[in-house]
């Protein structure tokens, strides 16, 4: 139970920053009741407090880049999201990108529709370069065109690591729950430097060890050490309603910022305090770890 107690409201103090970038450097929305900070792409609009990226409707791409450029260097990140519909798609991707790679397909800012989730190539159409994206994929496809596979999906059901518009997964791991329900989703992405690391449940609840782990260098990738950070998704012949239900990326070079004192009143400071107490005290041990 305590550990319980502690893991939950270390999840609450993660999401219980303010709601806007501070200092290009944090980014954090316990909701999206604010409309400054991001920019609305495709499809994607406003529902009440959350972000609609795309509807219900065949062959539809939307998504959301956030404002501010980043330390991609070494963050951790956990978002919320909710798919509406049981064996549709196609899913929903987060994107770390090049500050200059806004283009894209027709510069939308987005890749192509249906398997590529708003991130990838489809057919030779230009998607998100000189990034590396983490997917959430909730429609199974192995498709191939002139004769090379595009993508190599496990299943219906899962969470992928992709890399400069590819949909040629590098990494992939089966998700053992349906992601298309009525009921909130919780993603948690971390890299060390070293390691990307993914984990997705409904418990909002980070697991003790990580779903999805795999070692990449994504500075080289992203062509820089700070980039922009995107959420993406799509519709194709299948179907459903993806939203965006939170937000929260912490940079390693920003630890040790501490919430504002009115959200502190919104969450309980005695439990927040608690929560960044213990936040703190592993970020400590891990980096001196690291340094040893």
């Amino acid at each position: 139970m305590k550990k319980l107690l502690v893991a939950s409201i270390t999840f609450l103090a993660s999401f219980g920053f303010h709601h806007e970038a501070n200092a290009g450097s944090l980014i954090n929305f316990s909701d999206f009741s604010s409309a400054s900070g991001y920019t609305l792409l495709g499809s994607a609009q406003k529902a009440g407090n959350t972000l609609q990226l795309v509807p219900s409707t065949i062959n539809q791409v939307g998504g959301v880049v956030f404002n501010k450029p980043v330390d991609v260097s070494g963050f951790s990140a956990n978002f919320s999201f909710t798919f509406s519909k049981t064996g549709a798609g196609d899913g929903l991707v987060f994107v770390i990108k090049n500050p200059a790679s806004n283009g894209a397909f027709q510069n939308t800012g987005l890749g192509y529709n249906g398997e590529a989730i708003g991130y990838g190539d489809r057919y030779g159409v230009s998607g998100i370069r000189n990034s590396i994206a983490v997917e959430f994929d909730s429609h199974v496809n192995n498709s191939v065109w002139k004769g090379s596979q595009v993508t190599n999906d496990i299943n219906g059901n899962h969470i992928a690591i992709d890399a400069n518009a590819s949909m040629m997964s590098l990494a992939q791991a089966a998700v053992a729950t349906d992601f298309n329900s009525a009921n909130p989703w919780f993603a948690w992405v971390d890299y060390d430097g070293t390691t990307l690391s993914v984990s997705v449940n409904q418990t909002g609840i980070q697991p003790a060890i990580a779903m999805l782990s795999y070692d990449i260098d994504i500075p080289s990738y992203v062509g820089s050490s700070t980039g922009l950070l995107e959420f993406t998704a799509s519709t194709g012949g299948a179907t459903q309603t993806t939203t965006l239900n939170s937000f929260g990326f912490q940079p390693v070079s920003a630890i040790g910022v501490v919430p504002e004192p009115s959200t502190l009143a919104l969450l309980g400071s005695g439990a927040v305090f608690a929560g960044i107490a213990s936040r703190r005290k592993a970020r400590k041990i891990s980096l001196a770890d690291e340094a040893c």
